[in-house]
């Protein structure tokens, strides 16, 4: 797969915008840029993605008037009595990972605490049973309750990828395989490149109560079902994405070594 990815790499042009009704209604903005990407030995066959600014989202959810009460701008540590002797977990800033990064954070700075979902979507009969597939993103600032609600507005659509399934004809299913995943990865590299400056250096929101804070955004959550989990892991379907069990090893009471981000970037 390293190979293929070598030998084909792909590029990228910018095409247009979409049109988001939706977007519009939630923060004021309609607008989705289109980008296609392409491999060099096979350059007739586009693969569009459909995509906004990650920071832009972002600041719409901040900056919503209606989540200002809502909005959590550091952990909490709550427990079920006054001996604080145990612990609840129930929401994002209540675990331990928010409390550990907060303590690198510049003085009155907060956490913008980006979940991601996506998920392969079959399209209605009358669409001719196409496929699309949407990225979704909200935030751990928010209540979870507020991610269930489509009038909260607090799920807001980032990107389209590309369905295109034309990767080639001549290919064996082991490329046509690895040259699906380096497109996937290539698009979410594009789509969320932009909160890698801003995760490091934090950015300017105002926010929906009137003040402007400075935020850093760090992915702090990603939501897929199974087939999506061994995309995102480069993972063999039917293997566990989570750890380094093989196929046979799935279901032994012996826990195996689990995956981890080196291994992942080897495969890219």
């Amino acid at each position: 797969m390293v190979g293929v990815i070598n030998l084909h790499p792909l590029h990228l042009s910018w095409t247009g915008e979409l049109q988001d009704r939706q977007f519009k209604r939630a923060s004021g903005t309609s607008r989705l840029k289109t980008r296609e990407l392409w491999y060099q030995s096979d350059p007739d066959n586009k693969h569009i993605i459909h995509y906004r600014d990650p920071k832009e989202v972002i600041s719409a959810l901040l900056g919503n008037p209606a989540h200002a009460k809502d909005i959590i701008y550091r952990p909490r540590k709550i427990f079920t009595d006054s001996s604080k002797t145990t612990r609840i977990y129930n929401e994002m800033w209540t675990g331990e990972w928010w409390n550990m990064v907060q303590n690198f954070l510049p003085e009155g700075a907060t956490l913008a605490l980006v979940i991601i979902a996506i998920d392969k979507t079959q399209l209605t009969q009358y669409s001719g049973n196409k496929t699309a597939y949407p990225v979704y993103m909200t935030l751990g600032n928010l209540p979870r309750s507020f991610h269930q609600r489509p009038s909260q507005h607090a799920c807001v659509l980032v990107a389209y990828l590309s369905v295109s399934k034309s990767i080639g004809q001549e290919l064996t299913k082991k490329h046509k395989s690895a040259r699906i995943q380096q497109i996937f990865h290539d698009s979410m590299r594009f789509i969320l490149e932009p909160l890698k400056e801003a995760g490091k250096h934090g950015m300017e929101v105002v926010f929906g109560d009137g003040y402007v804070r400075r935020v850093y955004p760090i992915l702090a959550c990603y939501v897929a079902d199974y087939p999506e989990q061994c995309l995102v892991m480069c993972a063999k379907y039917g293997t566990c994405p989570k750890c380094m069990a093989s196929e046979n090893d799935l279901g032994k009471s012996k826990a195996s070594r689990r995956q981890a981000q080196r291994t992942t970037l080897a495969v890219i």
